[in-house]
């Protein structure tokens, strides 16, 4: 199995561990990859503070039920108790989050940054980020466990069911790439069929979960979480609220070597130059991540051998639409099969109105489906040479650049202070460590996704 975290390949011995091969794929800059490691290190206090987090509004569910009535509590006696086992579930999934957070070098690979001093900058912790640590706990349920394989079955069904018919007789050397894998079932998924599979996700919130499922699992059902506690809306009983899922519910390590690997980061930055390297790209959820729809499509097809497949799955809820500093191509269905014919793609299968629900907990009052479309492409003939679409990338704030400053400063007395020559080169900061190379870790940012 190989890993590639920020465009640097790892681990090519197919095992839990073992040596290290760097293959450069992506370049940063020393600005870049401060950023990446400010973000990367908001990522990690998130985590870190989640139970914290949980047990301040849970202060406030419970002071919000003692400033009513005392004739008016009594008629709920359990209520408080019910808090407390709560608190209870949420100690639960912290210690869960721990093993998640034990993977954190991982994602240290810069030897520009002092990734302790980045962690000791007192940035505050959002309600995205928090919302994102409580949405990658549902996630879990759905990649992973028993629970989630009903919803599986839904989005991921379809496209393995296609990819046997395209490719009846799976074989090793038939490469699938599945871009936006999140937890990176549908990956395994591949693999398990018997394809080469490929994952690459964006979001370090999936990365660091997945690479302690594919790597650090030893065994089915060895994790537990209580993954709709944080629920309070919509509820029958508390029954709903409080029940745990164990998971993965399969070995992850029952893999024929080499048949997965894991590439962490952008897809356009990553693949821009595997220039009909793939069999079959299998997207899931994925096509309403871009920017830019088109340059999505232009890229798939590009990435594609001439006969060689894209199947898709899922809706288009374009994840950057209202976001006043990102770009977002808006595009009807009827538009984007228009893009198709340009970019050597012929329609072959197309299947409309596939319900479909994401991370849903099948036990609440409300419940949101999806009507996705479900197709198939086969690539006629080469990609048209175009210029990649310019990238539209979020504004860089004030306080990142503050830090940056502060962190040269920082970087310039470490390196006075060890002696280095004044040729630009800093010691390393931390000892390079070997990762286990089954799962990717890594990235350059944060999307906002429904992975997320």
């Amino acid at each position: 199995r190989v890993l590639v975290r920020n465009g640097v390949r790892v681990g090519r011995d197919g095992g839990r561990g073992g040596g290290v091969n760097r293959q450069k794929v992506v370049e940063m800059s020393v600005d870049e990859e401060m950023q990446e490691a400010l973000h990367y290190c908001d990522i990690i206090k998130a985590y870190g503070n989640y139970a914290n987090a949980v047990f301040q509004q849970l202060e406030k569910l419970e002071a919000d039920f003692k400033s009513i009535p005392l004739v008016q509590r009594n008629l709920v006696p359990n209520f408080e108790r019910k808090l407390q086992t709560m608190r209870s579930c949420v100690g639960a999934n912290q210690i869960f989050i721990r093993k998640i957070m034990a993977q954190q070098w991982v994602f240290m690979n810069s030897e520009k940054v002092d990734y302790d001093w980045v962690m000791d900058q007192n940035r505050p912790i959002t309600y995205s980020n928090m919302d994102k640590v409580k949405s990658t706990l549902k996630q879990c349920v759905r990649d992973w466990s028993a629970e989630g394989k009903t919803e599986r079955a839904m989005c991921y069904g379809p496209i393995l069911s296609e990819l046997k018919k395209v490719f009846p007789k799976p074989d090793p050397s038939i490469r699938v790439l599945v871009p936006g894998c999140g937890l990176s079932r549908l990956v395994w998924e591949v693999a398990h069929a018997g394809y080469h599979a490929q994952g690459n996700e964006f979001s370090y919130f999936m990365l660091l979960c997945s690479f302690l499922i594919l790597n650090c699992t030893k065994k089915p059902n060895e994790h537990r979480v209580f993954p709709y506690v944080h629920q309070t809306a919509n509820l029958h009983s508390q029954q709903q609220q409080l029940y745990s899922v164990t998971f993965p519910d399969i070995d992850p390590s029952a893999l024929p070597k080499r048949s997965l690997s894991m590439s962490a980061g952008d897809f356009q930055e990553i693949y821009e130059k595997q220039v009909e390297e793939w069999d079959c790209i299998a997207s899931c959820f994925f096509l309403d991540t871009a920017n830019n729809v088109i340059e999505y499509i232009r890229l798939i097809s590009s990435l594609l051998k001439v006969g060689g497949y894209w199947i898709n799955f899922g809706p288009l809820l374009y994840h950057y639409s209202n976001m006043p500093d990102e770009m977002s191509i808006e595009l009807t269905w009827e538009e984007i099969k228009g893009c198709l014919k340009h970019y050597s793609l012929k329609l072959i299968r197309e299947e409309i109105h596939k319900p479909s629900v994401y991370c849903h907990n099948p036990n609440i009052m409300m419940k949101t489906e999806y009507s996705c479309i479900s197709t198939t492409c086969v690539k006629v003939a080469k990609t048209p040479v175009e210029k990649p679409a310019p990238r539209y990338k979020g504004k860089t704030t004030m306080r990142d650049g503050e830090a940056q400053y502060e962190h040269d400063q920082h970087m310039k007395n470490r390196r006075q202070n060890n002696g280095a020559s004044n040729d630009g080169e800093l010691p390393s900061v931390r000892p390079k460590r070997s990762s286990c190379g089954s799962c990717g870790s890594g990235g350059s940012g944060e999307r906002p996704s429904r992975r997320s």
